[in-house]
């Protein structure tokens, strides 16, 4: 396995720092709704009663996720109600060598969204119906293809396509230093969740960071880094899913 980069303490200590500027409550409602969506996803695609789901029971699941949110009920139409609860069973239950088998099998039979934001999908539903046994790699937490995501900005030196990893299994590493650098911070939460919000949070005001210095004139009009990483997580307010744009 390759050997992967080493975050920055420092960088780690600033974002944490931050986040938690936000106020204890902010961070509390944050986790408590994170954790809300991981037991409705544990309840729902339990092998018991995935089966028996209608449209609108996958509807509010996929709702509850960033990159298929808007074109969720597109993806259920061309998809077919009963194709999808299979993709997902076989999914979450289904006999695979690794991680990335199991992610291109579901892929393969997701219509109506693209590509990467199916493979998105994949990682949600498996992270968050077995929170404890698989970390969330989405493409806005690390993207090898662009080189992009929250993980690069905890450390300095410009991303290459091999620093966090090209394999599920390489990436997961990056995400446990995260986790592991987080309880040396003091942050006691078991499982992966609070590390799901801290990298969200990253990304988020990276992305309001950007939005703000080249355009000016949008202060105001995009939502702020709180309300962005919420939108992340699929955990939004009902107060601020009107800001969307």
């Amino acid at each position: 396995m390759k050997k992967l980069a080493v975050l920055d303490d420092f960088l780690v200590r600033d974002y944490l720092i931050k986040i938690l500027g936000e106020g204890e409550e902010f961070v509390q409602e944050f986790y408590k709704d994170l954790l809300a969506k991981s037991l409705l996803f544990q309840k729902n695609l339990s092998k018991e009663r995935l089966a028996s789901l209608g449209k609108e029971e996958l509807d509010s699941i996929l709702e509850k996720v960033f990159s298929v949110r808007r074109k969720r009920q597109r993806l259920i139409e061309e998809t077919g109600v009963e194709n999808l609860k299979r993709a997902i069973s076989d999914l979450l239950y289904g006999k695979a060598n690794n991680w990335e088998e199991r992610v291109e099998n579901f892929v393969k039979y997701i219509k109506g969204v693209d590509r990467k934001s199916a493979r998105d999908l994949a990682s949600e539903l498996l992270h968050f119906t077995f929170p404890e046994d698989y970390v969330l790699w989405t493409s806005w937490i690390w993207d090898p293809e662009s080189e992009s995501g929250a993980v690069v900005f905890l450390k300095e030196e410009p991303p290459k396509r091999h620093m966090y990893g090209e394999t599920y299994e390489e990436f997961e590493q990056i995400y446990k230093q995260v986790q592991e650098k987080l309880l040396d911070f003091g942050i006691k939460v078991k499982g992966y969740l609070f590390v799901d919000i801290f990298l969200a949070m990253i990304y988020a005001t990276y992305v309001d960071y950007m939005t703000l210095s080249t355009m000016h004139s949008a202060k105001g009009f995009f939502p702020p880094a709180g309300v962005m990483a919420r939108r992340l997580l699929g955990v939004q307010r009902p107060q601020d899913i009107e800001l969307e744009v």
